[in-house]
């Protein structure tokens, strides 16, 4: 079953009722929603391509900051600091290297595919978090808060005389809270206000077509 045929049978399937107080209201048919989605990623491309740039540059200012110092005759640093550089070079190709592969992804995008795989993929990518996104953030914060640890430990060792490795952990736990709590306050915020309505719509129409399916199979 592909998006043409789904069509003209959603026209006449009454699905069973979900919370769609935040759906669009102009919002009623297989159409909008393509629309619906075309807009949507044609604004995440926008972004990402303006953000690409910055990720780029600093990229490369981070690795030749580390390069910099890693040569012979180059500059002298303690361990922590040379350290910060590495992860904070590490981290930045990351990005953007991921924000390179998520606009490839989106350039591949067919709308006319199966609408069940489309419908799954697009609810995926609409979607307030991934498993798959979650893992990385995992997985990200533990080296950052490796390097971060290193980092916050010596400066108070060096410059408050700190030695108690106790307080180090209890500074970078408190700065890792506060930067994401933040973090999640503000990318749902921009979640709830560009992607949920869709992301919503997308959940209805898959459940138009369950009960399409399940009432087809009585």
């Amino acid at each position: 079953m592909d998006l043409d045929s789904l069509k003209g049978k959603s026209k006449r399937v009454t699905a069973p009722a979900i919370d769609t107080i935040n759906v669009p209201a102009g919002v009623r048919s297989v159409d909008d929603l393509i629309t619906l989605l075309k807009e949507g990623d044609e604004r995440e491309r926008k972004k990402l391509r303006k953000a690409l740039p910055f990720f780029v540059i600093a990229a490369v200012i981070f690795v030749i900051a580390f390069v910099a110092v890693i040569v012979p005759g180059g500059v002298s640093l303690n361990p922590s600091t040379l350290f910060l550089r590495g992860m904070l070079m590490i981290l930045y190709v990351l990005i953007a290297v991921g924000v390179g592969m998520k606009l490839k992804g989106l350039a591949k995008i067919d709308y006319a595919e199966p609408v069940r795989s489309f419908l799954a993929k697009a609810e995926k990518r609409y979607a307030f978090g991934t498993t798959d996104f979650y893992v990385f953030a995992f997985s990200i914060t533990l080296f950052l808060g490796y390097g971060a640890f290193f980092y916050i430990s010596d400066v108070l060792r060096r410059y408050y005389e700190i030695e108690l490795p106790l307080i180090g952990l209890i500074v970078t736990v408190l700065f890792f809270t506060l930067v994401y709590s933040f973090g999640f306050w503000a990318t749902r915020k921009d979640w709830k206000k560009e992607k949920q309505d869709i992301w919503l719509q997308i959940r209805k129409m898959r459940e138009e077509l369950d009960f399409e399916e399940s009432n087809g199979k009585a």
